[in-house]
């Protein structure tokens, strides 16, 4: 059996989860080998309020969902704030379900690979939302953090959610390292949502 964070395919196993958000309801179709194919997260459900009363509507226009899964940070953040999603993903079967996803519920993305971003794109974006792959290792997610900073205009956002068993402090610490500032917009039930904003150098 393959991992979320890997780029394998799995034997299907489709199933639908709803998740509620701002008197809305939005559907995902998920599969087996996908991360959290029963339920939004509690993560990324914390990521997504986080940044949505955080952000401006009026102020962006494009994002960077990194290691999107199915696709529901992305979607939801940007049918509520009116932006314009890439979602990256190493996994083939979640590729295809972000893509399916962003169409029923109404959502124009751009949603590409990781090899295919890492070779390809060069745009700078108004935020940069991710909930890691922490299987993946330590040095993955300190790679996405040191990544994110070059994806962003001047004034623009990186937001993250950690638990705090899953090394936060440490993060924290990268989160600054890197942008030379970190504030914690959330915590909740042991997990923190971070942000680095980018200034300019």
């Amino acid at each position: 059996m393959s991992h979320y964070f890997t780029g394998n395919n799995t034997a299907h196993e489709f199933k639908e989860v709803e998740f509620r958000y701002s008197n809305k309801t939005y559907r995902f179709k998920t599969d087996r080998g996908v991360f959290s194919r029963d339920r939004i997260d509690y993560g990324s459900a914390i990521l997504i309020d986080a940044v949505a009363k955080d952000r401006s509507a009026a102020d962006d226009d494009a994002f960077i969902d990194m290691g999107a899964g199915y696709g529901p940070v992305g979607t939801v953040l940007a049918d509520v704030l009116g932006a314009r999603p890439i979602m990256v993903e190493v996994n083939s079967d979640a590729l295809q379900l972000c893509e399916e996803n962003a169409r029923t519920n109404k959502v124009i993305a751009e949603v590409m690979d990781r090899t295919g971003f890492d070779a390809h794109f060069s745009e700078t974006v108004s935020f940069y939302v991710t909930n890691p792959p922490f299987r993946a290792g330590k040095s993955v997610v300190i790679e996405m953090i040191k990544g994110a900073h070059a994806y962003l205009y001047e004034g623009g956002a990186f937001y993250m959610v950690v638990q705090k068993k899953q090394g936060m402090a440490s993060y924290k610490k990268e989160i600054e390292s890197r942008f030379g500032n970190v504030h914690t917009v959330v915590k909740d039930k042991g997990y923190y949502v971070l942000k680095g904003i980018k200034i300019a150098e």
